[in-house]
């Protein structure tokens, strides 16, 4: 076990057995003083409950001469004197309770846990005691005799565990106290049953033995409570009998004959009175023993604590300096090699921050590691000096691998960047060939190689993102969201199967559209890849205090938890070594674009338990006033929404690329009027058609009879276009599963084909007249070429998504 100990330990080892016996000493002394220390908190407590307990006396005696006032009443009394009866033993239950919760808190042994026992069993009987003077069956002495017995017992509670304290001294004063009570107690009795007898309740000649009875052991009681009150030597004294004429010991002298005819002379009044005076010369006394016993007590807890304070300090001292002897001499050896432990915890955190700068392209490292001061020619000065040696190899080492793969990883970035310039002219190319082209086959087939081109364009600008590198596409106008996620669903393979449901359609700054459109079809990107092909994606938006949502969900198998945990973490990372070595990087760059623009993406398993639920919040700040929206959660399925809410979504762009409908058919131009163009004027910085396309400066556009060309508008409010009338042989446009058969006959790879004319309008079927055919063209008036606007008004639901704006990139 010393193998695996350090330095520090080995060192402390050696003094563990003369510091534990120590330390097992003083332990014992210091817990001897908590003790006491314990012990005098519980000696307060026990002053309390005495406290209590007194409190408890003087109810008792009040509901003693309450219910001695029941059973001596006249019939015409009674219901008088036992309402005063109720409210007296209320007053004494709420006594009991309080004196019961104290007692229960003292814990000085076996003697004190007795006497809390006697002293409830003695408060039980007062139950029994009561229930027979309520149904009337004792008489004046026997019930006087049941009350004095408990109050008595009550009395003498606090002698009882005075018995049970260590502290002597504290122990005479509450003897003292409780003696002066008894008395009180004595000449309590002697108040009450002798101000029945001279009232002539009771004049039987038991009654007047008890009477008389009463007198001497009052006298023997007043003699016991002198003496222990001198032996305590605190200059309190216990007054004694008051005589005189008209005084109660004058009355009580007449009383102790017993004989009735003395009795007259006493008035009842006279007697309360006297015998009241008489008892309260006993407060002063029982308070200056309270104090005293106060005072003996805090004086005793302050002993105690300080003999525990002295105690444990010392023994925390010895201990420490033990200790600390042993720290100097571990600290001379300790110290240099925590030096080189810190040093390679430097080099261990320090590195892949070093690959990470090194990675990006255009960063250059700026790590260097502190040079570790060789004092000694010691073993550990070697060691220092060979740990330095191999920090500098390691760094220069490092820089060399980072280098490389930044190197490579700027590599790709060119590649990208020349792939992602090299579909944009595609997809401009393509662009010029859709306008040119009449025939339908062939548009279907530049629409899915437009489709096909947007799809890699995305791939390469994934690759870009991942790098930490601009895209360096941008809108200068505002997009409204719906417009955003068509953007995102148009370039996905499987963008059928995107179902919208938008309660709410804020507009989007322009230079986050695009960025925020990427988001999103990485996202529908796996929703249905991951889903089955028939199952649709419903995509829904909603608003609250500080974000608009965006969710996501698909009908697939979904994830485990501990699945859907890693899906998270792959989002939430920032660092450039976790995506080395991924095969799927969707949720790597879904996380770097969210970073970018602040979004929170999270994944979930979906509200029915199958497949999973993304959700996008996107901050405020990226629209333009989303704040007057009104909150609204978002729609996790649109199978209870009417069909117009939730559309499936096509890919191919829609007819207004290939030439911009007009709200009514046009009049034809007068032929003085000068030709006005058909079409919005471009804004300022934005890019116009290519040098030589149609439209452009080289290649101007005539005007053209639309009328001639449309032949009104389908169910949708598209225009239609004329067919030929002349040639009846003309080529029906293919249909999407003729080019399916076409493909599969081929053996050509999968390629999602173009949809039909009446599915690029978002309609489910078209009758035989609304089908789509070639347009005539008149040599004379070509079509005016198309300019793709900034920003286009969101489109119905039931429209096709159109791939994102090239203008203004």
């Amino acid at each position: 076990m010393l193998r695996r100990l350090g330095i520090r330990g080995k060192v402390l080892a050696a003094l563990s057995v003369p510091v534990l016996v120590l330390f097992v000493l003083a332990g014992a002394v210091s817990l001897q003083a908590i003790d006491d220390v314990q012990t005098s908190r519980t000696v307060t407590q026990l002053l309390s409950a005495l406290d209590r307990t007194r409190e408890l006396t003087a109810a008792m005696q009040a509901e003693r001469a309450a219910t001695l006032a029941v059973v001596t009443a006249a019939p015409e009394e009674r219901a008088d004197a036992s309402a005063e009866l109720g409210r007296v033993r209320a007053t004494t239950n709420d006594a009991i309770g309080a004196a019961s919760r104290e007692a229960a808190e003292i814990e000085l042994g076996a003697l004190t846990d007795r006497a809390v026992t006697g002293l409830r069993d003695q408060l039980t009987e007062l139950d029994t005691l009561r229930r027979a003077v309520d149904s009337g069956d004792l008489t004046m002495r026997v019930a006087f005799t049941g009350y004095t017995t408990v109050v008595e017992r009550v009395t003498d509670f606090p002698n009882v565990v005075a018995n049970a304290l260590d502290d002597r001294e504290l122990a005479a004063i509450i003897t003292s106290q409780t003696a002066v009570a008894s008395l009180a107690e004595k000449y309590e009795q002697e108040q009450v049953f002798g101000g029945q007898v001279l009232e002539g309740s009771a004049r039987s000649g038991p009654d007047l033995q008890l009477l008389a009875a009463l007198f001497p052991a009052t006298d023997i009681q007043q003699e016991s409570a002198i003496l222990t009150v001198n032996q305590l030597q605190l200059g309190i004294e216990v007054p004694g009998l008051v005589t005189g004429l008209q005084t109660y010991g004058n009355f009580r002298s007449l009383a102790t004959s017993g004989q009735e005819n003395y009795l007259s002379f006493i008035d009842p009044a006279q007697w309360t009175a006297t015998s009241q005076a008489q008892i309260d010369l006993y407060d002063p006394v029982v308070a200056e023993l309270t104090a005293a016993e106060e005072a003996q007590a805090d004086e005793v807890a302050a002993a105690a604590l300080r003999t525990a304070v002295l105690t444990i300090s010392l023994t925390v001292l010895a201990v420490v300096v033990s200790i600390a002897v042993a720290l100097t001499i571990a600290r001379q050896i300790v110290n240099p090699l925590r030096r080189l432990t810190r040093a390679a915890g430097e080099v261990r955190e320090e590195l892949p921050r070093l690959v990470d700068q090194v990675a990006i392209p255009g960063q250059g490292p700026d790590l260097t590691l502190a040079h570790i001061p060789v004092t000694s020619r010691d073993e550990i000065g070697q060691l220092a000096t060979a740990f330095n040696d191999v920090n500098s190899t390691t760094i220069q080492v490092a820089q060399e691998q980072a280098a490389l793969r930044g190197s490579i990883a700027e590599m790709f970035v060119n590649v990208a960047r020349r792939d992602q310039v090299l579909l944009n002219r595609q997809l401009s190319f393509i662009d010029a060939l859709e306008r040119s082209e009449e025939d339908p086959k062939t548009l279907a087939d530049l629409f899915r190689l437009d489709h096909l081109a947007t799809r890699m364009r995305r791939n390469a600008e994934s690759l870009l993102v991942l790098a930490g590198i601009d895209t360096g596409r941008r809108l200068r106008e505002t997009l409204p969201t719906s417009d955003v996620i068509r953007t995102a669903s148009s370039e996905i393979e499987h963008y059928e199967r995107v179902q919208l449901d938008l309660p709410v359609d804020p507009t989007m700054l322009g230079h986050t559209a695009l960025p925020a459109a990427h988001l999103l079809a990485e996202l529908l990107e796996n929703a249905t890849v991951f889903s089955d092909p028939g199952t649709p994606v419903q995509v829904s938006t909603g608003v609250d205090e500080h974000h608009v949502l965006v969710t996501v969900l698909d009908q697939g198998l979904g994830m485990t938890p501990e699945e859907i945990l890693d899906a998270n973490n792959k989002i939430r990372t920032t660092s450039a070594g976790d995506v080395l070595g991924a095969q799927r990087l969707g949720l790597f760059v879904v996380g770097r674009i969210a970073n970018r623009l602040g979004a929170i993406v999270e994944l979930a398993q979906g509200p029915s338990g199958t497949g999973t639920l993304a959700t996008v919040r996107f901050p405020v700040s990226l629209f333009v006033d989303a704040s007057s929206l009104p909150p609204t959660a978002p729609a996790h399925t649109a199978a209870t929404l009417p069909p117009a809410q939730s559309p499936a979504l096509p890919a191919a762009p829609s007819p207004e690329q290939i030439a911009a409908p007009p709200a009514a058919p046009a009049a034809p131009p007068a032929p003085a009027a000068a030709p006005e163009p058909a079409w919005a004027p471009v804004p300022a910085g934005v890019q116009d058609v290519a040098p030589g396309s149609l439209g452009s400066a080289e290649n101007p556009a005539q005007e053209v009879d639309l009328n001639a060309l449309t032949d009104g508008q389908t169910g949708l409010g598209l225009p239609r276009r004329r067919s030929r009338g002349a040639d009846a042989d003309a080529p029906a446009p293919s249909t999407r599963r003729e080019h399916r058969e076409q493909d599969d006959a081929a053996a050509a790879p999968s390629i999602p084909l173009a949809p039909r004319a009446d599915a690029l309008a978002g309609a489910a079927q078209v009758r035989a007249e609304d089908a789509w055919t070639p347009p005539v063209v008149e040599p004379a008036a070509p079509l005016p070429a198309r300019r793709t606007p900034v920003e286009q008004p969101p489109a119905p639901a039931a429209e096709l998504p159109s791939r994102a704006p090239a203008s203004g990139l």
